[in-house]
């Protein structure tokens, strides 16, 4: 019998953690942060890395390992399945925890060595990269498949741990784009030939949405009506984004250069997710644009800089985190804003009242200095209700298991499979600890 132990992320959005468990073996998958509650318990320490673990798990800002200490002890390895905070932000404070394998892809591992040097963390196991569509031995009794899907950040695979009375496959983040500007689609292929799915523990964020996501290049497609469609010359051009939003960084890169205009990067955070990029094989920028990676150095770079209207800026900031660089180029005039700049939001905010509150100060802040702002030029990277319909047909489980999201996006998700011919009894919505044999 398969054992399914939610840790995080069931019935709250972030915090992913699960354990898949068959007789005395486990694998854990993903091991995240949950942003919010990171953000506002670390908001104001230099250090966060020093945050005792017992306060990050009080707070709820990383899973709560230490409630499942004999099911951790079964844990043969942990699979990340991409590169974002809240599927892999929580390694770095389980350090002296971890003593298995990390497996991940080449990006997510780049990522991961990245966070555990910036909190001056070093795990006493092995970072393992792998493949995508790549199939590997855990254990006696488990292996695990990587099996390549779409998301919002480069190689994101759906993680099926295959044991000898069936598998158990683990959707969580991932968008069926069918014509991605990098990379390959999913590979259906592949999901269409697994057998025996006992479970499928599916990411439920946009359940409610009753649409099917659109595809990356429409993002870029609205990116380019307004960067080649608007009068720009001698304004200047701040765009922010996701930093780990590689193929994004990719559009505003060759967009920029359609304009004849430098691309400039500012910010750690960029830096260091298209560091691991380059790392990982994946796409280079260091010749096609500037750099300013560290936030002491933004004061001296805009006193030299000449010319700000031939460049195209980068920035972190996008949710109007006080902190980062686009609040920052608002404040004491640090930046040379003129009449009807350009400023764009590649993204949605992200719901929660602290994000609301920033951006609104930010939006304020840019409005007073009559810029042009362009907001909500994005599409998410999560897949709607109908490609959970088509997912769920392909995956064709025996039991759904929703995940990543809040009651009313698992109940939505619990409907569509009562709807697409599952029974009560086989559609489980789980809070953290309530397992679920398969």
């Amino acid at each position: 019998m398969i054992e399914v132990i939610p840790i995080g992320g069931f019935s709250e959005i972030g915090r992913n953690c699960v354990i898949v468990k068959y007789k005395d073996e486990a694998v854990m998958l993903d091991l995240g942060l949950h942003m919010e509650n990171y953000i506002r318990l670390t908001e104001d320490e230099d250090v966060p890395f020093k945050i005792p673990l017992s306060t990050l798990v009080r707070e709820k800002a990383v899973p709560d390992l230490l409630s499942v200490k004999e099911d951790f002890k079964a844990v043969k390895a942990i699979c990340v399945s991409h590169a974002h905070l809240d599927h892999v932000g929580a390694i770095p404070f389980y350090t002296s925890k971890i003593k298995v394998p990390v497996h991940g892809t080449d990006f997510t591992i780049e990522v991961l060595k990245a966070l555990l040097k910036d909190k001056k963390q070093s795990l006493k196991s092995d970072l393992i990269s792998h493949k995508e569509n790549s199939k590997f031995k855990i254990s006696k009794n488990l292996s695990v498949e990587f099996i390549s899907v779409t998301h919002s950040t480069p190689q994101t695979v759906i993680i099926v741990v295959h044991t000898p009375e069936g598998c158990v496959v683990y959707a969580n983040d991932f968008k069926l784009d069918n014509a991605p500007i990098m990379g390959s689609k999913p590979n259906y292929k592949a999901m269409q030939e697994l057998k025996n799915v006992k479970g499928l523990i599916l990411d439920s964020l946009y359940a409610l949405d009753p649409r099917k996501t659109p595809s990356e290049s429409i993002a870029r497609e609205m990116m380019r009506d307004v960067l080649l469609g608007v009068s720009s010359n001698n304004q200047n051009i701040v765009v922010t984004t996701f930093s780990s939003h590689i193929v994004r960084l990719k559009t505003i890169v060759e967009l920029a250069e359609s304009l004849k205009r430098k691309p400039v990067f500012v910010g750690r955070s960029l830096s260091k997710y298209l560091d691991a990029a380059k790392n990982a094989g994946i796409i280079n920028f260091e010749k096609r644009a500037d750099f300013v990676r560290f936030g002491s150095k933004l004061e001296d770079y805009f006193k030299k800089v000449k010319n700000t209207e031939d460049k195209l800026f980068i920035v972190t900031g996008h949710q109007g985190e006080p902190k980062a660089v686009l609040s920052r180029l608002t404040k004491n005039n640090l930046f040379p804003f003129n009449y009807e700049d350009l400023v764009l939001f590649c993204c949605k905010i992200i719901p929660n009242e602290d994000n609301f509150r920033n951006r609104s100060v930010l939006e304020s802040k840019l409005k007073s200095k009559k810029v042009r702002i362009f907001t909500d030029l994005h599409v998410s990277g999560h897949a709607c209700r109908e490609d959970h319909r088509e997912f769920i047909k392909i995956i064709n489980p025996e039991k759904v298991i929703p995940t990543h999201g809040e009651v009313p996006m698992l109940i939505a998700q619990k409907e569509l499979c009562l709807e697409l011919g599952y029974k009560e009894k086989d559609v489980h919505i789980l809070k953290n600890f309530s397992r679920v044999y398969l």
